[in-house]
């Protein structure tokens, strides 16, 4: 059985796994992403896949728009190297074998698809709440990744005004995100941004922090405007959530009271939090290439 090695560079690590052609996993592994130098990411993936013979392929998910047919990187979101990069092109000439590459979160719901919960859907979203908001359309039984590939950018969405015309404040990655979370509660307490981490928001808000009840109901109060503009524009069967926020028992109540409490919203709110986990975007990334290379095993 043909095997493959698969990535999902992330900000902060990058995670590979070789997967023979069902998407059984043989081998899993991660290392830290040095985000400041795409050269020595590009070195790691050339070293870990050398380690490994007989490989039919090479999966990557990255963040950014892509172009998924020539595999050129136009913004490489948290990877600035990476802007305006082929990496397609790079890693096939340096190890010899065919290359995919798709967007992070597409790859998501693409393994949600595959083996998730939306294995039965023709109609769905993703939306990843990390350090900002990611998101993908799965519609008409197919992904959508519009004119230039930008599309399910959910994080650029301004639903709530512009305030004091500061427009990079005013995106749902900005309001709905962790990172933008983490610096408004860091600012209530005199502190810089990245010694607060999202763990300690969460901690602060369920023992009583006024600051952190405040930020925190805002934050939902965001995401849940979000999710009901997206509910409207998609009419989806489902809208998926991913992140390490999915893991919190009390996401779905919080965002499901807020969206049902807004004009005109009748019926069940169709929410769920992603299957995966962090397996979702190696194994997305693999349902990708099978689609490109028309290999995808029934």
């Amino acid at each position: 059985m043909k095997q493959y090695i698969s990535f999902d560079i992330g900000g902060t690590d990058t995670k590979f796994a070789v997967l023979d052609e069902n998407g059984t996993f043989l081998q899993k592994g991660k290392f830290p992403t040095n985000r400041y130098s795409g050269q020595s990411i590009l070195n790691r993936l050339i070293e870990i896949t050398n380690e490994h013979v007989q490989l039919s392929g090479i999966a990557l998910s990255v963040p950014g728009f892509v172009n998924v047919n020539s595999g050129f990187i136009e913004v490489g979101g948290a990877i600035s190297d990476f802007n305006q990069f082929n990496i397609k092109d790079y890693l096939e000439k340096e190890l010899q074998l065919p290359v995919s590459v798709e967007n992070d979160v597409n790859c998501v719901a693409l393994a949600e698809k595959w083996k998730g919960n939306a294995q039965h859907e023709t109609d769905f979203l993703c939306m990843t709440i990390g350090t900002g908001i990611g998101g993908a359309c799965y519609l008409n039984n197919q992904l959508y990744r519009g004119s230039s590939y930008m599309a399910g950018e959910f994080g650029y969405m301004i639903t709530n005004g512009l305030q004091n015309n500061t427009v990079g404040r005013c995106t749902l990655s900005s309001t709905g995100g962790l990172w933008g979370l983490r610096e408004r509660f860091a600012h209530y307490k005199g502190v810089a941004a990245e010694e607060v981490s999202g763990l300690d928001v969460f901690e602060a808000y369920e023992k009583g922090d006024p600051h952190a009840l405040h930020e925190v109901n805002q934050f939902y109060d965001s995401l849940s405007i979000a999710i009901y503009n997206l509910f409207f524009l998609f009419n989806p069967n489902k809208i998926l959530l991913g992140g390490a926020i999915s893991q919190r028992d009390d996401l779905i109540n919080e965002l499901t009271w807020r969206i049902q409490r807004l004009p005109s919203y009748r019926g069940e709110v169709p929410i769920e939090c992603c299957y995966l986990k962090n397996d979702a975007g190696v194994l997305g990334a693999l349902y990708h290439h099978f689609e490109m290379y028309q290999s995808l095993t029934e």
